[in-house]
């Protein structure tokens, strides 16, 4: 086992993802020692595919967007080079920046997820987020980011650290039964590190906000389709001033 990869235990708990490791000892790890930080099992995996499952078939009710709605929710279809990283990228996400807009069943399952992820920033980070947006500065952004199979990829990149800090990728599904190929993997001080069969569906990868990361392909051999729910899903809790 890499040292770059912690595994820690944790519960979900009355809406609350509490970790088996103090929140001061979870920040060190990631932000000064440069660890990976992989929170297993917190969230069961039937409420993951019933979320995927309600996501999916809002995107299909709902065209798709042509540009990004930061105060709206919305879904876009990216086959693009990304302007200012120059890193190409095929993905589906969906995005829900106001999550009271969304139907009563849709918002219920969103928030299921995105609650107790809220907490969990706030408390190792302090930052006192909420699910609105303020008149300025930075808001959280709730993300589903679906790579489809037969080639959703994203190339290497990196974020600024500042506001974000810390990073959360929330495994949607799962390798070998809902996808075969793609994962996440990061750059660290030379080091590569291929999380690819290290996060299983329902764990959480804290890390270090602006380390240099991108998206192997999924399931190449399979045939493309954007209306599919096929491939690998994860969940982002992005935290940035789209107006800054």
């Amino acid at each position: 086992m890499s040292e770059r990869v912690i595994e820690v235990g944790c519960d979900l708990r009355d809406g609350a993802i509490l970790p088996r490791m103090e929140h001061a000892e979870i920040v060190d790890r990631v932000m000064e020692q440069g660890q990976l930080l992989l929170l297993k099992g917190v969230f069961p995996y039937e409420q993951l595919a019933d979320l995927r499952g309600a996501v999916a078939a809002w995107g299909r009710e709902t065209p798709p967007a042509d540009i990004d709605d930061f105060a709206g929710n919305y879904h876009r279809r990216r086959c693009m080079i990304s302007r200012l990283q120059q890193a190409p990228h095929v993905f589906h996400d969906y995005n829900f920046n106001d999550l009271a807009a969304a139907s009563p069943a849709l918002e219920s399952k969103l928030r299921g997820l995105f609650e107790p992820l809220r907490g969990l920033y706030n408390g190792l980070t302090g930052a006192g987020v909420e699910f609105e947006i303020p008149a300025a500065g930075p808001y959280v952004h709730p993300q589903l980011i679906q790579y489809p199979a037969g080639g959703g990829f994203f190339a290497r990149h990196w974020h600024n650290l500042l506001p974000q800090q810390l990073g959360f990728i929330v495994s949607l599904s799962q390798r070998g039964r809902d996808f075969r190929n793609g994962g996440t993997c990061f750059e660290i001080d030379g080091e590569v590190i291929d999380m690819e069969t290290r996060q299983d569906a329902g764990d959480i990868l804290i890390w270090r906000y602006d380390h240099h990361h991108w998206v192997s392909q999924s399931d190449l051999r399979d045939k493309f389709d954007w209306d599919s729910e096929a491939g690998r899903w994860v969940a982002t809790f992005a935290y940035f001033d789209p107006r800054g």
